[in-house]
């Protein structure tokens, strides 16, 4: 019976043993789940892809009303002086101001400084700027460049001069350069925001 008793204790020893490799293994894999979902949850891109189809069915809801004012006859998809091109309605400055009374000035026509998203865009814009130093809704006041809208930067076309941006201190105007414009070139330059140049508006149709 001792010789039985035995046996029992050590099979009994070694299922307990198995049960508890088995369990760290699977508390393994739990903290390998649980560190695969955190990093999911933290990963930027999801946002970002959430962020993209917002901005798409935006657009999509914006054609439909154009295709409903198209439908009952109207052509007037923007206000008087303002120049339509794809989903946007575009306002080109003739006077000159800083980058932030710009702002104030497109804000109360219920618009933004031009946002650029596309190359496409971007090649309509200099157009529309003739060539002049025009500003865009695009600051690092905060340190890091961003968009008026809240687009991120980093999702759409980087357009800047080579050599720019440069945060220029030399200027004499206190500060560094915080506020982007278009060059005659087209492309962009950071600038002081002090700076007086024309500006382009945008709203949505």
């Amino acid at each position: 019976m001792e010789f039985q008793i035995g046996n029992m204790s050590e099979s009994l020893n070694s299922k307990v043993d198995q049960m508890s490799q088995d369990g760290a293994k699977l508390m393994e894999k739990l903290q390998k789940l649980d560190a695969a979902v955190a990093i999911i949850q933290g990963d930027t891109s999801v946002g970002q892809v959430q962020s993209d189809m917002q901005r798409v069915l935006n657009a999509i809801s914006r054609l439909t009303d154009r295709i409903r004012k198209l439908d009952n006859g109207s052509d007037d998809v923007c206000p008087t002086g303002w120049i339509n091109y794809q989903l946007s309605c575009y306002f080109s400055s003739n006077d000159q101001k800083s980058w932030t009374v710009a702002k104030g000035i497109c804000q109360a026509k219920e618009a933004h400084l031009v946002v650029i998203n596309t190359v496409e865009e971007q090649n309509f814009l200099f157009g529309l700027s003739k060539g002049k130093f025009t500003w865009i809704g695009l600051t690092d006041v905060s340190g890091h460049w961003k968009w008026v809208d809240g687009t991120k930067y980093e999702s759409t076309p980087k357009i800047w001069i080579p050599g720019q941006p440069d945060e220029y201190f030399g200027h004499g105007l206190g500060g560094g350069e915080d506020c982007a414009h278009l060059h005659q070139s087209g492309e962009w330059n950071d600038d002081h925001c002090s700076r007086l140049y024309r500006y382009i508006c945008e709203k949505n149709m």
